[in-house]
């Protein structure tokens, strides 16, 4: 039987700018980095088109589809989202490529 959550995965990080994307926020979360707004973990989603190195438009229509497979999770503090890992399985498909 397939199993539709790890095809999401695998299209995912099939695609560059949403595995960098992935990578971004893994990283922050690894590091424990602190965003320029005093969050742990979290990207704004201001400072992920630099990070990776996407234009402002192209980040937003991956992260929305990162969204909708579940892949990542938003938060809204003000006018800011803020962007985090909410699948498990993500991390540990990273962790084996990079071993």
């Amino acid at each position: 039987m397939i199993n539709e959550e790890n095809i999401q995965l695998f299209k995912a990080l099939s695609e560059d700018t949403r595995y960098r994307i992935i990578k971004a926020l893994i990283e922050s979360e690894n590091k424990c980095r602190e965003n320029k707004y005093g969050n742990r973990g979290e990207l704004c989603a201001c400072e992920i088109p630099e990070i990776i190195g996407r234009t402002q438009s192209n980040t937003s229509m991956h992260l929305a589809k990162l969204q909708d497979w579940g892949i990542i999770k938003v938060r809204k503090e003000g006018k800011k989202r803020l962007y985090s890992i909410q699948n498990e399985k993500i991390r540990k498909i990273l962790e084996v490529l990079e071993e």
